[in-house]
């Protein structure tokens, strides 16, 4: 057991102490954090940058109606309207010079887009629109929305019926979801907690990811510069295998927790400012985070790392550099990755019986459990025997990968093949 700790120390203090790793635990959250910023910060600024817009009404009711709705809804910072409108008049025998026309215009950016309203609009629901950038989804948004309501004002105004009562009566509903736990009930947004949700699967899934390949790059460095030899001739393999995936899961625990306080900090106060800042975002309701929420994050991230890792720690011992890691990983990575895909069918199906089993295997426990788990959907039994199922593996993970370990150390200059491997298994 001493020299056990001994190695886990060596491991440890080797990743923790290197500038390297203290620059980037400090200072992986704020470049997250300021990259963040500025992708809000210019997506906000595209979106309230003004725009000219021609328009070509072959109807002759909508442009007038379209332009006052667009000026007194959307506006800018400075209180003034985001659109500006150019009234194209047009005949049906000019409509094809004039759309080559200004989609020159469009193409030079003189005008910001080309809208045309068809004299069927009223009956085909449709209208067109020519632009240089067509991914601007908040503008498509305001101007399909705009472009709708004018429309069916005129349909209601031509009816003679009410428009405000009209509108008043067809409404749209807001949504208002509860949370029932043990605890009670309270008010909370689905879409919020669907984001931590999301965030914190995306955690797990890149840590599980990221440490496991460090314990493999740290196997095949220490079998290939033979510092393993020396270390052999006082340890068990088993020792040193336990030492270096300990290690190396501690020195990336003590990064990941960093990284974690940081985005509890920051998730918290920067709902807050949303709350405060965000138009309309006042009423909304923040979902509560509980503290066995953040134990089981931490108790699933860890027997996730020791699986994973013991797999790659077997790779690392069957190969001798990265071009062999990197061709040989693939079975393992797809592992991980098919729990993190699995997540989007166990999210909106969480108690079926797929995702019940599915949580229940071992190399997907880790996210899939976890996610069923925050969504409220995996009573305590479910979550205890996944715990109880990803121990049992581990204990057997480390029984196979401490019998190729034996092996694949001393294997130089040639990347063991899966028959191979299996001989190591049975005869070792």
């Amino acid at each position: 057991m001493k020299k056990t700790l001994t190695l886990i120390k060596r491991e440890y203090l080797a990743r923790v102490r290197t500038k390297g790793f203290i620059i980037g635990t400090l200072a992986m959250p704020f470049l997250v954090f300021i990259l963040i910023g500025v992708q809000m910060l210019t997506a906000q600024m595209g979106a309230r940058e003004k725009k000219t817009l021609a328009v070509m009404d072959l109807t002759g009711r909508i442009a007038p109606v379209l332009q006052k709705h667009m000026s007194e809804t959307y506006k800018n910072s400075q209180n003034e309207p985001l659109y500006q409108f150019e009234h194209v008049a047009v005949i049906p025998e000019s409509l094809a010079s004039l759309k080559a026309r200004y989609t020159r215009r469009v193409q030079s950016e003189k005008v910001s887009a080309l809208i045309v309203l068809p004299q069927d609009v009223f009956d085909k629901n449709a209208f067109e629109v020519y632009a240089r950038n067509i991914s601007n989804m908040e503008f498509n948004s305001n101007l399909e929305r705009a472009v709708s309501y004018v429309v069916s004002g005129l349909r209601l105004e031509q009816s003679g019926l009410d428009q405000a009562l009209v509108r008043r009566l067809t409404q749209r509903l807001e949504l208002r979801t509860f949370k029932v736990s043990e605890e009670g009930t309270k008010e909370e947004s689905g879409m919020v907690m669907f984001g931590i949700s999301y965030a914190m699967i995306l955690i797990l899934y890149t840590a599980l990811l990221m440490y496991g390949q460090f314990v493999m790059r740290g196997v095949y460095e220490d079998k290939n510069s033979r510092v393993v030899e020396v270390l052999l001739s006082s340890v068990r393999p088993d020792q040193f295998m336990a030492g270096k995936i300990i290690g190396i899961g501690g020195a990336g625990l003590t990064q990941f927790l960093v990284w974690a306080l940081f985005v509890a900090l920051g998730s918290t106060y920067g709902m807050l400012m949303v709350k405060q800042m965000a138009p309309g975002a006042e009423s909304l309701a923040l979902p509560t985070i509980s503290f066995s929420i953040y134990l089981f994050f931490f108790i699933f991230f860890i027997f996730g790392y020791f699986i994973y890792a013991t797999l790659y720690a077997a790779l690392g011992s069957m190969v001798n550099d990265e071009a062999d890691a990197q061709s040989l990983q693939w079975p393992v990575t797809i592992l991980i990755l098919m729990g993190f895909l699995a997540m989007f069918f166990i999210i909106n199906n969480p108690n079926s019986t797929l995702a019940v089993v599915l949580s229940l295997i071992p190399f997907f426990a880790p996210l899939l459990m976890f996610l069923r788990y925050t969504v409220g959907a995996a009573p305590l039994y479910q979550v205890l025997l996944s715990i109880a199922v990803m121990i049992a593996s581990i204990y057997g993970l480390i029984w196979l990968t401490g019998r190729v370990f034996r092996v694949g150390i001393l294997l130089y200059g040639k990347r063991a093949t899966l028959p191979e491997v299996v001989k190591w298994i049975k005869y070792s």
